[in-house]
């Protein structure tokens, strides 16, 4: 007799749990939310002063040919775009002489390093070289 009763007292308290528990929207990702890690980081700055550097310069500033990878430029020309968007770019046409030269995953790394010299957070995962998983990154 007490189990049923318990049962029931059970059964008003599960259901409310239910019914006001709405499902938690999936947050959208942005570079706002550590989406690359600091060894990513380190590594694509490390690649960013081989492949990147002659162009875009040792503080990311451009140099009138090549735009500027930092602060308001960088803002300017990807704010409301996706780091997918950005993948794309390098890893159609950079660097110019040779495109096909540097891998995804290091364009990735690079990536990072961009993300992590504009003062975006690092966090426990890294960005893949794939264009369709970037595309959920929003630069913002």
């Amino acid at each position: 007799m007490k189990v049923a009763k318990l049962g029931f007292v059970m059964l008003p308290a599960a259901w409310l749990l239910l019914v006001t528990a709405t499902p938690q929207a999936a947050q959208p990702k942005t570079v706002n939310t550590g989406v690359f890690s600091e060894a990513q980081a380190t590594r694509g700055e490390d690649a960013y002063k081989k492949d990147c550097s002659s162009c875009h310069g040792a503080g990311l500033a451009g140099d009138g040919f090549a735009p500027g990878l930092a602060g308001s430029e960088f803002l300017s020309n990807w704010n409301g775009t996706s780091v997918g968007d950005l993948f794309d770019r390098i890893r159609i046409s950079m660097p110019p002489s040779s495109p096909g030269s540097i891998s995804g995953q290091t364009k990735a790394d690079i990536i990072a390093f961009v993300l992590k010299f504009n003062k975006f957070p690092a966090g426990t995962a890294e960005l893949t070289g794939s264009t369709d998983a970037l595309k959920d990154i929003a630069i913002e």
